[in-house]
Parts: C-alpha cells; structure tokens; sequence
C-alpha cells in the first residue's frame, strides 16, 4: 500500500452470542457473515442505495473469491471494528479488503473478490464507469 490518502469506511459492532463456537470464540466461518455486513453498509456509504446495488437488473456482483486471516480471538458482547476499503479495481472486478480490530489489536483480515456479470447473461462485463468513481475514492493505491 502507497503513502497516497484515501476513504476509509468503519464501523463498529458487538460480537453476537449466536457467533461462537462451543469454545466460546468467534466461529471461523462467521467472519465472512460480518464482512459482508461491513459491505453492504459500506456500499451505501460509497454512494448507492441498497436496491441500486443488489437488485438492479443491470447488472450482478456475486463474489468469486473469499479468504481470511485471523490474528486473534473475537469474543462474544465484546465491541470490535471493522476498516472497509477497496484493495484493487480490475477490468472486471474489485477486490475489498476488511481489517477486524479492537483498542488497535489486529483480529482478522477478510479479502474478498467480487466480480461483475451481465444480469441475462451471467457474463463478465467491465466495471461500471460509475462504480469505478465511487470505489476509486476508498482504493488503497493507484495502480
């Protein structure tokens, strides 16, 4: 990551009951459940609705590629921070990128690739123009 300045969407939210494991940490597949609860807060902040987003008939932006780090334990009631930005803007798709944190304790680190499709189709089609505005002003460099 570059020195260059960019948005940084965050929030931050309390570990649920209903997300640990009988060994009372967070289940390690619920990660991908809160980042993309990160996202879909986050695609609002970057300027569309929720219906421009996930029920245009323009377009679909299903995710094709997720992984995760976990650094440290998350524990239920406990309030944890999630850093949302855009990693990298390609041809056809964006790559996010969601640091979990607490009091500046790395905890995870989710990525994942979404990329766009033609609605009738289901093939790939470049990024919208207007995507790439409002994405471009949370990447993390300029390629």
């Amino acid at each position: 990551m570059n020195t260059t300045s960019h948005t940084v969407f965050q929030k931050e939210f309390r570990l649920r009951f209903r997300d640990a494991d009988p060994a009372g940490i967070l289940f390690f597949g619920h990660i991908f459940s809160l980042a993309h609860d990160a996202f879909e807060d986050f695609i609002q902040a970057a300027g569309f609705t929720w219906d421009e987003w996930f029920r245009t008939d323009k377009y679909m932006v299903p995710i094709r590629h997720a992984e995760s780090n976990y650094l440290k334990p998350f524990l239920p009631g406990q309030i944890y921070t999630v850093r949302a930005s855009v990693a990298k803007i390609s041809q056809s798709s964006f790559q996010m990128r969601y640091a979990f944190q607490q009091n500046q304790n790395a905890h995870a680190e989710v990525l994942m690739v979404h990329t766009f499709l033609d609605q009738k189709s289901k093939v790939k089609i470049p990024v919208p123009e207007l995507v790439r505005q409002r994405l471009g002003v949370y990447l993390e460099s300029i390629p």
